[in-house]
């Protein structure tokens, strides 16, 4: 099973300027003087706080960290001033982001043990969570780490309840796992070692578990998910877990786990093409909510289907013309076949509307024209109805995960037409990419379904480092899951 590693994490009432750890970080505003308990640290270090401020060393810009060695006027070695913006402006996304940078600079100057202060003791859950987050390593193969720091010991200075740390270490903690899973290469990530995590995780949690090889699959009439999975030589398997909390509402989640993409017959630029282990993204993040909903037991019943292939140019590949029939019946014309995350995806949007899913979200590294609309900023959002994309909306917003929503008009589905099937994979000429992308999924959701896509091609992986991510895998969209199931939890 992919392992994650353990943080001690433990709270305090002591004033700053009498615990004794490495580092304690402070976190400091735009035009922001010290006051309260900030004020008497400033004070027992002889105002080396504010002549820092005073001196232009330190301004509190968004991101902004400064170290002050403390020479034995504390007990603690150093005072870490991070900067937190404007303090109007500071949301959950940005207490996570500004945890996550004192934490990097903490890493490299080798904090072991970390004590944080933030007046708003409101904010502890995402502090926790922005620790963790910037505490990833990316280099899991590398035999000499080029910076070994590691974060041994979290004291969060202030009133912390038990749940609301247990809380945000299950979701720590499974974010960072989902991300060594998506970080791993494909030769080692392959769909045979996804189906074993979904299997320990069936076991550990007592879900219902189905695992479907391509030939049953076949046999299953998942023609779709079949039609790409033949061209690889490594087995490729279909996945459902189930959850029965109870309820009248059933939360469907469909995760793309392409485990490598070459794109096919229609095959892609060599340029980046090793990022394409990333592609089971969406799976991955399934499977980690899926951990989640194990450690929480909500009232409510949580079902998730992974279609888990490669994507190869073998022998027995799909070609560009051919026409597979999906798992609902509707048949498909395959004009590219790199765009075969949609089409996977529609055997597993059927498959969990047969489990009984009242509510879908489905998560996807779906389009290069969501990285053109948005870039890494924001993922997309498209849907139906209006009310379920709000409250899919609202629960990215409350996780810090950034979504912007793209229209689905009723002329966008001429986007797919075929002359010879019910629906193309891709439209005969580009535009509305991202649109197009979510205008074929639907066809595989019945109307009255409520239903949700989140293109997260822009947003699960990093090209570069950020002052509270690491480089490669951002584990975007489990987070969302977790606040959208609780907030059905408390609507039931």
């Amino acid at each position: 099973m992919v392992k994650f590693e353990l943080m001690k994490i433990n709270s305090t009432s002591e004033k700053l300027e009498k615990i004794h750890t490495d580092a304690v970080a402070v976190i400091l505003f735009e035009g922001e003087k010290p006051s309260g308990k900030i004020a008497d640290l400033d004070k027992a270090l002889s105002n080396a706080i504010s002549e820092t401020i005073r001196l232009g060393e330190f301004k509190g810009r968004l991101y902004e960290t400064t170290s002050i060695f403390a020479h034995k006027k504390i007990p603690s070695t150093r005072v870490l001033l991070v900067g937190g913006g404007n303090k109007n402006e500071f949301d959950s996304r940005l207490a996570r982001n500004v945890a996550g940078a004192g934490v990097k600079r903490a890493l490299k100057i080798g904090v072991k043990k970390l004590a944080i202060y933030l007046e708003d003791e409101g904010r502890y859950e995402e502090i926790i969570e922005g620790v963790y987050l910037a505490t990833f390593d990316p280099g899991l193969y590398k035999t000499k780490k080029e910076d070994a720091g590691e974060i041994e010991e979290l004291t969060i200075v202030g009133k912390l309840n038990d749940e609301t740390k247990k809380h945000a270490i299950v979701v720590s903690e499974s974010t960072n796992w989902v991300r060594k899973m998506i970080n791993e290469p494909a030769n080692m990530m392959t769909p045979a070692k996804m189906v074993e995590e979904a299997r320990i995780i069936a076991k550990e949690y007592k879900f219902k578990l189905e695992v479907f090889n391509e030939s049953e699959a076949g046999k299953k009439g998942m023609g779709a998910f079949v039609g790409i999975a033949k061209g690889s030589e490594e087995p490729s398997y279909f996945v459902a877990l189930e959850y029965r909390g109870g309820g009248k509402k059933t939360l469907g989640v469909v995760g793309k786990g392409i485990t490598f993409d070459s794109g096919g017959i229609s095959i892609k630029p060599s340029e980046k093409m090793h990022e394409m282990k990333m592609d089971m993204s969406g799976a991955a993040a399934v499977l980690g909510f899926m951990k989640i909903v194990g450690e929480v037991r909500p009232k409510i019943n949580v079902v998730a289907a992974l279609p888990l292939t490669e994507n190869l140019p073998g022998g027995r590949a799909l070609k560009p013309g051919d026409v597979l029939k999906s798992f609902s019946g509707k048949t498909i014309e395959i004009i590219n076949t790199d765009a075969e995350g949609r089409v996977v995806l529609a055997d597993g949007l059927s498959y969990v509307v047969k489990l009984g899913a009242t509510h879908i979200v489905d998560l996807a590294t779906l389009t290069g024209a969501v990285i053109v609309a948005l870039g890494d900023q924001a993922s997309g959002i498209l849907g139906r109805p209006k009310s379920w994309v709000e409250q899919v909306a609202d629960a990215a917003k409350n996780a810090g995960e950034r979504v912007w929503q793209f229209p689905i008009y009723p002329e966008h589905k001429e986007l797919l037409k075929s002359e010879v099937a019910d629906i193309a994979n891709i439209p005969p000429k580009k535009g509305a990419g991202v649109i197009a992308g979510a205008v074929f999924l639907q066809e595989f959701v019945p109307e009255k379904t409520s239903w949700v896509h989140l293109d997260i091609a822009g947003t699960a992986w990093l090209d570069g480092e950020r002052p509270y991510l690491s480089r490669g895998p951002t584990g975007v969209g489990l987070r969302t899951l977790v606040k959208l199931m609780e907030g059905m939890e408390r609507e039931s």
